[in-house]
């Protein structure tokens, strides 16, 4: 009766279903069947995007940290005292038939009396997602207002008149071997 029933939602729901999970009756699936299946998926999955970094901005501790832990994200750290507080995630990417991909994400808040403040930064070694977001900061009106170097890393800051958003990439040598990262720093 129960594999009827369940045919007959399948066949209902039909092109709304995105992914296949085979799960006996009675038991929870585990997060690996509910992981996207295209490479392409997978390598989105863990991302945080720029609109999701501006939103951040507002978001109480619990919701950015709930949104990285459901995007698979670590806390690596967490200092809190009474006028500040640091928060470092990292997500570590490792794919059978894509690269191994490292990002981190970490937030600190800040209070001085009434005044509160918060800085938010994003890295990610991979370059497709460093196209996507200049993709997505010049497509919504981000100007480029200043550029400078510190030794390896290069800094743009953008700005389209309500949010200023700096964007590094960091090239670093080790053993012969040339790393690139690409961060993303905003507060208010």
């Amino acid at each position: 009766m129960r594999s009827i029933l369940l045919l007959v939602i399948v066949l209902v729901l039909g092109g709304q279903l995105t992914a296949q999970v085979r799960v006996p009756f009675g038991q929870k699936p585990k997060p690996a069947q509910l992981a996207p299946k295209t490479i392409s998926e997978k390598v989105k999955f863990p991302r945080v995007t720029v609109p999701e970094l501006i939103k951040m901005l507002d978001w109480t501790e619990k919701q950015i940290d709930t949104t990285l832990k459901k995007k698979g994200y670590l806390l690596m750290q967490k200092d809190v005292d009474s006028t500040s507080g640091l928060f470092q995630y990292s997500h570590l990417s490792r794919e059978t038939d894509a690269p191994t991909t490292v990002r981190s994400f970490s937030f600190m808040d800040a209070t001085v009396r009434d005044i509160k403040g918060r800085m938010i930064s994003y890295r990610t070694y991979d370059k497709d997602e460093f196209r996507d977001i200049s993709s997505y900061l010049l497509a919504n009106n981000y100007q480029k207002t200043n550029e400078f170097d510190f030794d390896e890393a290069k800094h743009s800051i953008y700005n389209n008149g309500s949010q200023e958003i700096r964007v590094k990439v960091i090239t670093t040598v080790k053993d012969k071997r040339t790393f690139v990262a690409y961060e993303l720093e905003l507060g208010k």
